[in-house]
């Protein structure tokens, strides 16, 4: 409605709001159906995640500590 608004004011170019990134009402309850899949899958893994002490950014810092201490054998 904000949107709709804004374009009816001449506050912003008219243009379709799916184009926007927004669906009509009945788009959403098929594709709800669909991030239910989705859902559970990604419940899986921050379960496995939450389990396993999953911290974010940790693979990145061991690749990086990694390469680091490659690039220091390969200088010597």
């Amino acid at each position: 409605m904000y949107l709709e608004c804004r374009m009816a004011k001449e506050l912003m170019a008219e243009q379709p709001l799916a184009t926007l990134g927004f669906r009509e009402e009945h788009d959403k309850d098929e594709n709800n159906n669909n991030n239910n899949v989705t859902d559970n899958t990604k419940n899986a893994r921050e379960e496995e995640n939450e389990k396993n002490g999953f911290v974010a950014g940790a693979r990145r810092a061991r690749q990086q500590h990694r390469e680091m201490e490659e690039s220091r054998r390969s200088r010597r």
